[in-house]
């Protein structure tokens, strides 16, 4: 009886269905995170790739072709192989940029290829995720230009060059989908939430603040508030704030016009050992090893 019910089983056949890439990154030729001086200029080159630059810290101005163009913060430029292309600060505030350069065949690029972008949250993400796991991945520091190849540590996590890769085709796929930027899904309470947190504190730089006061002027529980913060952008309300604090007092070294005492007085640290232990910790150097290094650069 029961060989008989087996017999009468059916195998079932399972047809694998080939997903389609609709964009394929072959290869990396160089990722950057720049933190320019004030009067950085670059002269310029032409190669047969795409290079992608994100305005971070400030507006940058980049040419392409025989045009020159203002970046805003926020906003990206997608330069075509076989393009002439540079870039400069506007000679009166230290900026700061996200350039990354590879190898694409697929021709859907060429829709956005030329345009000035308004990145997306979403997008700007994909680009952290890159700069995360690219310092990771690779031993050549992502601060250094002119550089030819980047050399793998050996060492990033599992995974690592497949996520820079997929981080960078999804990258690609949102903005080609998202080319002229007319459908853009609404944000949800969370974005709204954490856009407000995060204007919030970029403007708060300039005078104390403490955790107790972002709660009281949103109006809302610590919990949640350190929630949205801690599941959208990976760390604390506070450490957030101490980051771009930091970065505040990169520009202000490379601009050169205040000393380490008066940079920690404008950015109301309390104190000038105070600074020198934040900039440390969240940077990995001190303030004179930072401005030593800037001047190299």
């Amino acid at each position: 009886m029961e060989l008989k019910r087996k017999s009468e089983m059916k195998r079932m056949e399972y047809v694998m269905t080939k997903l389609d890439d609709a964009v394929t990154v072959d290869g990396i030729y160089t990722v950057h995170y720049f933190e320019y001086a004030k009067d950085f200029a670059y002269s310029g080159e032409v190669h047969n790739f795409w290079e992608l630059v994100y305005a971070d810290k400030k507006s940058l101005y980049v040419t392409a072709g025989a045009s020159e163009l203002r970046l805003a913060v926020g906003q990206m430029y997608l330069h075509r192989p076989n393009e002439f292309h540079n870039i400069r600060c506007d000679g009166a505030h230290a900026a700061n940029s996200v350039i990354i350069s590879f190898s694409c065949a697929n021709e859907a690029l060429l829709s956005i290829a030329g345009m000035v972008i308004d990145c997306t949250a979403e997008e700007k993400k994909l680009l952290g995720g890159i700069i995360k796991e690219s310092e990771e991945v690779f031993s050549t520091p992502l601060g250094i230009p002119y550089i030819r190849i980047m050399q793998k540590s050996g060492k990033g996590h599992f995974g690592g060059e497949q996520l820079i890769k997929l981080y960078l085709e999804q990258l690609l796929i949102l903005l080609v989908r998202g080319n002229g930027r007319e459908n853009r899904p609404k944000s949800g309470t969370d974005d709204k939430v954490l856009a407000g947190i995060c204007e919030y504190l970029e403007a708060g730089i300039y005078r104390p603040l403490c955790f107790s006061d972002v709660v009281k002027h949103f109006n809302l529980s610590a919990s949640v508030i350190k929630r949205i913060f801690r599941e959208q952008m990976g760390c604390g309300v506070m450490e957030y704030f101490n980051r771009i604090r930091v970065d505040a007092a990169k520009e202000l070294i490379r601009e050169g016009d205040q000393n380490f005492t008066e940079i920690a007085a404008t950015l109301c640290f309390g104190s000038s050992q105070y600074f020198t232990t934040v900039f440390k910790r969240v940077s990995g150097m001190t303030p004179t090893e930072y401005r030593a290094s800037a001047l190299h650069r």
